[in-house]
């Protein structure tokens, strides 16, 4: 688990470094790494809230498309119903002209017969394109529906990946925090209390750095003299005086 080098800028003590000073490096190497899991760790959470919502929106998407064929088939089936209607009009108008005497009467049942077989002949078409609608529809669903159940099944997968991730963070993130113990046993008080109180103050890794030309290591601006003095002569722990990192000689 541990390396040469950590990602967040930290590397081992070097040799010839004071013992204490050399301690307190190896534990920020251990800690660091330890907080690098607990970052990863807290993607997870955020990863599989992401993934949640995308297979909540595909669902979504697909049951909109399901519904708008189921649509279709309600508007087929009004136009099925005023056709129904109509012809029952139409068989209404037929069986009164069968009984009518006057000629006026006759004609006049005549007109509204054309009329309403007009009115069906309109109906028929109208019922009969929205059946083709139906039919494309039906077929597009059933192309997406196979797409849906890829995406789905490939969305499964990544949340199966996180969640392995997660674990697998879990357990590395037990074992480097028994690690951080390890290195903090040898580590003088003094010395861990100033590096608690870089963390606290610096924003990011390293807390401990060493001085490049009176400037620190880590903010990367000039210390003062007094400061560059007494880390030089070491023995104990001395904070950059711009940032609150412990800096120090490096020899």
């Amino acid at each position: 688990m541990m390396a040469n080098s950590t990602p967040g800028g930290t590397a081992p003590a070097a040799p010839g470094l004071a013992p204490d000073l050399a301690n307190a490096l190896k534990l920020q190497e251990a800690d660091v790494l330890r907080l690098q899991l607990e970052t990863q760790l807290k993607q997870a959470p955020i990863e599989l809230a992401g993934l949640a919502k995308t297979v909540a929106e595909e669902k979504a998407a697909f049951e909109a498309r399901r519904k708008a064929v189921q649509d279709l088939e309600v508007q087929r089936k009004d136009i099925d119903g005023r056709l129904k209607a109509t012809e029952a009009r139409l068989l209404k108008f037929k069986t009164q002209q069968s009984e009518v005497r006057k000629n006026e009467e006759y004609q006049a049942l005549t007109h509204e017969i054309e009329t309403v077989e007009t009115e069906i002949g309109s109906l028929e078409t109208e019922e009969l394109q929205q059946m083709m609608k139906i039919d494309e529809a039906n077929e597009s669903l059933r192309t997406a529906e196979a797409e849906h159940k890829r995406r789905l099944t490939e969305l499964d997968g990544q949340i199966a990946h996180v969640r392995t991730k997660e674990a697998q963070s879990q357990a590395n993130l037990a074992a480097q925090t028994g690690a951080v113990e390890l290195a903090a046993a040898p580590v003088p008080t003094v010395w861990r209390r100033a590096y608690e109180t870089a963390k606290s103050r610096a924003k990011r890794a390293p807390y401990i750095v060493p001085l490049e030309e009176h400037r620190c290591g880590g903010c990367h601006l000039r210390v003062s003299n007094d400061v560059a003095e007494a880390a030089r002569h070491g023995g104990k722990p001395i904070q950059c005086d711009n940032c609150g990192r412990v800096v120090y000689w490096p020899g």
